[in-house]
């Protein structure tokens, strides 16, 4: 009984552990941190109980129409429309910022219809089985279900059509997409036995191809983001100029703020990390609310600015001035400005071999002081033109 058992432990860890450890990869690269834990939660136990509403729907229709055809040809439909659903109520809500919040929640949502699959799958094989099943379902099948569902998330909360305008055709629009690489993806499987094993290694590629493909597309929403930012932060968005800089880098805050922690210490570093990430999230909910007609979604916007603005002036003032003067002057106040763009261009120029400094400090030496002034020197330089122009006309005549 005990041999039994620790290969059961072993299956259920890595069937449900490995899938969260992928969710938590994704949420680290939102370094904005738009996103919020309650509604991660709340995706992921929507996923999982969407296990039983797709089995409530499969089973018949397996009994009638075999498993072969329902594994290939309506399990994806059934089980991306049940873990999207979700996703429909959390981008209507306020907390939802850009598309990468979307993904994140949509993530969340297949990573728990994936733990609760797989804990369903287990059941049913023996536990030498068990430890096979559990280990290729938890870095395979897990990574498809999270990556489907992210693309109708990504889709649904503003890519490419725009989450307010259209929810209900973004949402198709991600669902297609999602049925379509979930279809590909369980004929693969199912025939996997004929493939032999190029038919797991293809079963790999293409669910950890579709989780670069979620990864790229939340980085590079994150450089969009970044871009608007440059134009909507300021004192309007409650923001100083120094921090605007830093925020605009946010990528880049372990090395940024590394003079911050070496000085202060690493809690004041935590500080004044999460001042940043506030200021980046009230700049984006005050873009977001210029751009949305919806009365209910303005109402909850207002609200969740004003308490962001609340929070940032608590967060700076828990700082204190000094280290946020210190932090402020991090990066150099020139660093968008004329005078920089013109120093950049200069050094881009080829060295000159003449130093003016040299050239004006031997002009002075030379200089004698009991020569005239300026306006002295120009009379005579005119009257030595004169004289050989003079000189010039009497050799022509």
């Amino acid at each position: 009984m005990i041999l039994h058992f620790a290969p059961t432990s072993y299956s259920i860890l890595v069937a449900s552990v490995v899938p969260l450890l992928f969710l938590l990869l994704v949420k680290w690269l939102n370094f904005f941190e738009t996103h919020r834990p309650g509604l991660i939660v709340l995706a992921l136990l929507w996923g999982a109980f969407s296990v039983e509403l797709s089995y409530q729907v499969s089973h018949p229709m397996a009994l009638v129409l075999g498993k072969q055809f329902v594994s290939t040809h309506t399990a994806p439909f059934v089980e991306e429309i049940f873990k999207s659903l979700i996703l429909l109520y959390i981008v209507r809500r306020a907390n939802t910022t850009f598309f990468v919040d979307g993904a994140i929640y949509g993530f969340a949502s297949g990573i728990g219809f994936a733990v609760a699959e797989n804990m369903l799958y287990l059941s049913r094989v023996d536990v030498d089985t068990g430890i096979i099943v559990g280990t290729a379902r938890a870095f395979v099948s897990s990574i498809m279900h999270g990556s489907t569902t992210a693309f109708v998330g990504i889709a649904v909360a503003g890519f490419p059509l725009g989450r307010i305008r259209h929810p209900l055709l973004a949402w198709l629009v991600g669902l297609t997409v999602a049925i379509a690489c979930h279809t590909a993806y369980n004929n693969t499987a199912f025939h996997h036995f004929v493939f032999g094993q190029t038919g797991l290694l293809v079963l790999a590629a293409a669910a950890f191809s579709a989780l670069t493909l979620v990864a790229t597309a939340i980085l590079w929403g994150l450089q969009c983001e970044r871009r608007r930012l440059r134009k909507s932060l300021g004192m309007k968005a409650g923001v100083s100029k120094g921090e605007a800089r830093l925020v605009q880098h946010m990528d880049d805050l372990d090395d940024l703020l590394a003079p911050v922690e070496a000085r202060f210490g690493e809690v004041k570093r935590e500080q004044v990390a999460n001042v940043l990430r506030l200021g980046a999230q009230l700049a984006m909910k005050q873009g977001l609310i210029r751009k949305t007609k919806d009365p209910e979604l303005r109402g909850e916007l207002a609200a969740q600015i004003t308490e962001a603005k609340r929070d940032l002036k608590q967060q700076r003032d828990e700082v204190g001035m000094y280290v946020m003067s210190y932090v402020r002057s991090i990066v150099p106040k020139t660093t968008w400005s004329l005078w920089a763009r013109l120093q950049q261009i200069l050094a881009k120029l080829p060295a000159v071999q003449l130093n003016l400094w040299e050239v004006a400090a031997t002009r002075l030496s030379t200089h004698s002081p009991t020569r005239g002034g300026m306006h002295e020197m120009i009379l005579g330089r005119l009257a030595a033109q004169a004289q050989a122009a003079a000189i010039v006309a009497d050799d022509e005549e």
